[in-house]
């Protein structure tokens, strides 16, 4: 673990867990504890009590699902990252779809992960985004940077540049 600057107390990185399924929040709480890197400082169930939570713990993760009551995740991520840019924000989630990809990092997010990962690739894409760098689950990559590629070159062709 690190240190804090000019102390002898040993660093965690503060998590928050949005997830509107409590066996999967607790799992996850105990999977992100386990880990003395990460403390888990707070819960929430909705994506405004994730907020709620982002503005009155200051969390350097928020780890949350995309389908949730009250207000989705989509919606969270948006406001969490206009409210707190500082926070990383990992989605955890069955979303497979490219255009469910997209709009989340669009929104904001830093890292999507699918919900059937291992443990290792959790504990991976959280210190990925911690350490300032995107990810995005290698199950998924492919379909995402395929896309990417097949539309730089429908629109390479619809334009007169030439290299």
């Amino acid at each position: 673990m690190r240190k804090g600057k000019g102390d002898n107390h040993e660093f965690k990185f503060r998590i928050v867990i949005a997830e509107d399924h409590t066996i999967l929040r607790e799992g996850l709480r105990a999977l992100l504890s386990s880990n003395p890197d990460f403390e888990v400082v707070g819960e929430a169930q909705d994506g405004r009590e994730a907020i709620r939570c982002v503005e009155k713990l200051k969390p350097n993760l928020i780890l949350t699902d995309l389908s949730m009551a009250k207000m989705n995740g989509m919606d969270a991520i948006r406001e969490i990252r206009r409210r707190a840019p500082e926070t990383k924000i990992l989605v955890l989630t069955v979303h497979k779809t490219e255009e469910y990809i997209l709009a989340t990092l669009k929104a904001g997010a830093d890292g999507y992960l699918l919900k059937d990962s291992t443990h290792g690739e959790l504990l991976a894409a959280v210190r990925h985004v911690l350490s300032g760098k995107h990810y995005i689950s290698p199950g998924i990559s492919d379909k995402v940077l395929g896309g990417y590629l097949e539309g730089r070159k429908t629109l390479k062709t619809r334009t007169s540049w030439k290299p």
